[in-house]
């Protein structure tokens, strides 16, 4: 009996040590742990809240294990993570680092998502940029209110449509939706059958090759204003011309201030037109010129005095004319008499 009893000893001892180290096996392999002897480098950093995460959790970069937590602490009321990279992993500086879950035991660990800098981190380097898991408390307290306020809307809701009123305007809302939605319909197959403006230029094919072609003569006058052709490019790229067209803007604006010296000189008084302009004296003496002129031109036109004998008077007109006819002949009997007197007078001296 007693060497049966010793021998249900040792297979109960032995199950009991097959079943624990089944059980630490299960253990490892369930929460992913396994020890490691790698050699690696020191690696940092700071997140707001890493709750769940254990010394010894995995370190992972797409997924693929490059490290373990070494160890956890508190800097400035925030979590300090220290890594060991193994060796041969880099890490950019720009590198992000992440704590999420993992495994059906729901164990926390680090991802690492690489980042694009040429530069990587040297031992004992500090990750910027971190992403600390979602609190679920903390996602049920923010959560709480909204469906607080989901709950209150469906009570309205349900207010709002229990009654008959309530329900014939919702039936009447859905009555216009449908009505609404049937006359988009009926655009959008207008539009679809080339109707109104809006459907040619979007079934058009003419259109679009003209504006196609419109597009390209404008390519083709950008390209001649760039190269300087025609007077626009001349414009924009000739220097010379530019500066004529200063010198000539220049010119123009002396002109105008000489002519507003001139405008100020006249406004003022000065010179003949100033004068002209502003003085009253003048300008009545002009006036009173003005009245005798009016009154000699109305004489003359009554025949009064010489001149207006002279303008109106016909019989004078035609004595004078009679004059002018007797001097005429007179003048040429003259003539005519002249070479005789003068040959006389030549003959007398010769004879003399």
């Amino acid at each position: 009996m007693k060497r049966n009893d010793r021998g249900l000893e040792i297979k109960v001892g032995i199950f009991v040590l097959i079943a624990l180290a089944a059980l630490g096996y299960l253990s490892l392999q369930l929460g992913e742990e396994k020890i490691s002897t790698k050699k690696g480098y020191p690696v940092k950093a700071v997140f707001d809240n890493v709750s769940g995460l254990v010394v010894g959790a995995r370190v992972e970069m797409a997924g693929v294990e490059i490290g373990r937590v070494s160890n956890i602490g508190l800097t400035d009321g925030k979590a300090l993570v220290e890594m060991r990279i193994y060796e041969g992993v880099k890490i950019a500086k720009d590198a992000v680092a992440m704590v999420r879950t993992k495994g059906v035991l729901g164990d926390r660990y680090v991802e690492i998502k690489q980042g694009k800098s040429p530069e990587t981190l040297p031992p004992g380097g500090m990750i910027a940029r971190t992403v600390s898991p979602v609190d679920l408390d903390q996602v049920l307290a923010e959560v709480g209110p909204a469906i607080e306020d989901i709950r209150d809307i469906t009570a309205g809701l349900k207010e709002l449509l229990g009654s008959e009123e309530g329900k014939n305007n919702f039936k009447q809302m859905v009555v216009n939706i449908r009505d609404a939605a049937a006359a988009f319909k009926e655009v959008g197959e207008k539009l679809a059958r080339g109707e109104g403006t809006l459907g040619k230029l979007l079934t058009d094919e003419k259109l679009y090759v003209k504006i196609e072609n419109l597009a390209d003569n404008l390519n083709q006058v950008a390209v001649k204003l760039n190269k300087g052709q025609g007077t626009l490019g001349k414009l924009i790229n000739d220097e010379a011309l530019y500066n004529d067209l200063r010198q000539t803007i220049a010119t123009i604006n002396e002109a105008s201030a000489t002519l507003n010296d001139i405008a100020q000189k006249i406004k003022n008084g000065q010179g003949t037109l100033g004068k002209l302009i502003t003085d009253e004296e003048l300008y009545t003496k002009l006036n009173e010129t003005f009245a005798s002129l009016d009154r000699i031109a109305k004489k003359i036109e009554r025949g009064e005095g010489t001149l207006g004998k002279l303008v109106n008077d016909d019989s004078l007109y035609l004595e004078a004319k009679k004059t002018l006819r007797n001097v005429n002949q007179a003048a040429t009997g003259l003539q005519e008499q002249v070479p005789v007197t003068i040959l006389g007078t030549v003959g007398t001296m010769v004879l003399q």
